[in-house]
């Protein structure tokens, strides 16, 4: 993937742009195609939860628990 030819998606406006280099710091990237940057954010959101439901995860989630102020974060 050439610089030229990468893809960013930007998470403020929630669309795909095009960039040489990294257009801010509120996008994800670089991806090869536009499609790929399109799905980021789904593929970002399954990959979390997969963590959170392994093992690796339990650490925070007691941290987290001990921290919690009933705030519904969902």
């Amino acid at each position: 993937m050439t610089p030229s030819q990468s893809y960013w998606y930007n998470l403020t406006t929630q669309t795909v742009v095009r960039g040489d280099e990294r257009p801010s710091e509120d996008c994800l990237g670089p991806f090869p195609s536009a499609q790929e940057a399109e799905e980021s954010p789904a593929v970002l959101i399954e990959y979390a939860r997969a963590w959170l439901e392994s093992e690796e995860s339990e650490p925070f989630r007691e941290m987290a628990a001990e921290l919690d102020d009933g705030t519904d974060l969902a």
